[in-house]
């Protein structure tokens, strides 16, 4: 496992789900590593409690505290400190941050280089998504069409968490577009944020839509001075309201837009050097596995159903801990082979088409680290 996490030769890459294949520099930022694969883990946890006490507790609020017995608000509160829909919001905040500091170092051009993202897209989002959907199509009674739509990310009947990777596909392009219009000027970029926050209070249900302002907002993180995101007292703040922002609103449009902001905050702080414990190997080898662990969590919790009813006479909060380690000891392993397997040599064997590749190749053979396995 130690070969997979080096700790020099490539930057960040992609939002796990959302991650992309590191890039060569200087240094890599293990400390954004680390957060995508906690965040990933806060998911797969968030889940398990999700299928132990269902959505209606989930559904509630403090508002709603009132009405229930205690034993159900201590179990809301518990999953408030798991929070998988604010760590998705991470995944989306840190997927626009990585991916617009591609567009920068590369200085791409929108039609020019636009065939080369395409492929840097299709060969980070599809292997993955492709080959964790075969062991599901063996243990859920699905239709071969219905299977190759999930497979495509046409639809996500089958495993739920696919309805982030198509908001991924959706916003990646669209942020590309941002990067063709504004070229990365601060006051453009802004203006498409506002313009975005416009068109979600418009769009029901249109996930890509709802969400495409996470992908801006983590574009502008490095328009912010440095010293903004060494504010310790500030990134208390933002890790509070990013892990209660449900508890205390509900699951609305406001929740969204602060979980949002803090998100960005986190992003900013980690990418600048605070949480030094996400360095550590445990964290930065979950990041390095966390889109196929994300991916294939559903296998797992497929496979631990059958504890369920076996402990159904324990209390909630024990089944929900069996449940996390018989669901995560099968999905780590699985995650693993699919990230040696799969997810690396796709990756390093995608084409470079157009003039970026031509630039790489270029800055190459004049003796300049040039990027590897770039995010597009």
């Amino acid at each position: 496992m130690d070969a997979q996490i080096p700790q020099k030769a490539h930057l960040q890459g992609e939002a796990h789900l959302q991650g992309e294949a590191p890039v060569q520099v200087e240094e890599r930022n293990l400390g954004l590593d680390g957060l995508r694969g906690i965040a990933a883990l806060s998911v797969a946890l968030g889940h398990c409690l999700l299928h132990v006490t269902g959505l209606p507790l989930w559904d509630t609020s403090l508002r709603d505290f009132p009405s229930m017995p205690w034993s159900d608000i201590g179990i809301r509160v518990v999953s408030s400190l798991l929070p998988s829909d604010a760590a998705v919001m991470v995944f989306f905040v840190l997927s626009g941050h990585v991916l617009w500091g591609s567009f920068q170092r590369k200085r791409l051009r929108f039609f020019a280089d636009l065939p080369d993202y395409a492929s840097a897209r299709i060969y980070r989002l599809f292997p993955v998504a492709i080959a964790s959907a075969l062991p599901l199509g063996l243990l859920k009674p699905v239709s071969a069409a219905e299977l190759v739509r999930n497979m495509l990310l046409l639809s996500n009947s089958v495993n739920g968490v696919l309805w982030s990777l198509q908001v991924e596909v959706v916003a990646s392009f669209a942020l590309f577009a941002v990067w063709g219009l504004t070229r990365g000027v601060a006051w453009k970029l802004l203006l498409a944020l506002a313009l975005a926050l416009v068109a979600a209070r418009f769009a029901h249900g249109q996930f890509p839509v709802l969400f495409f302002p996470a992908f801006i907002l983590g574009a502008l993180i490095s328009s912010v001075p440095q010293r903004v995101w060494r504010n310790h007292w500030l990134l208390a703040g933002a890790t509070t309201a990013l892990v209660f922002a449900s508890l205390f609103l509900g699951h609305n449009g406001t929740s969204r837009l602060l979980q949002m902001a803090a998100a960005t905050v986190l992003v900013g702080c980690v990418a600048r050097g605070s949480l030094r414990f996400l360095r550590g190997r445990i964290p930065v080898f979950l990041g390095a596995v966390s889109y196929p662990f994300y991916l294939t969590h559903l296998v797992g919790l497929t496979l631990a159903e059958p504890m369920l009813a076996a402990l159904s006479p324990m209390p909630r909060l024990a089944i929900t801990a069996a449940y996390a380690v018989a669901s995560i000891a099968v999905t780590l392993p699985l995650a693993w082979l699919l990230h040696v397997l799969v997810e690396n040599p796709c990756l390093r064997a995608r084409p470079r088409i157009g003039p970026t590749a031509r630039r790489m190749v270029g800055s190459a053979g004049a003796g300049i680290s040039g990027p590897d396995r770039d995010p597009g």
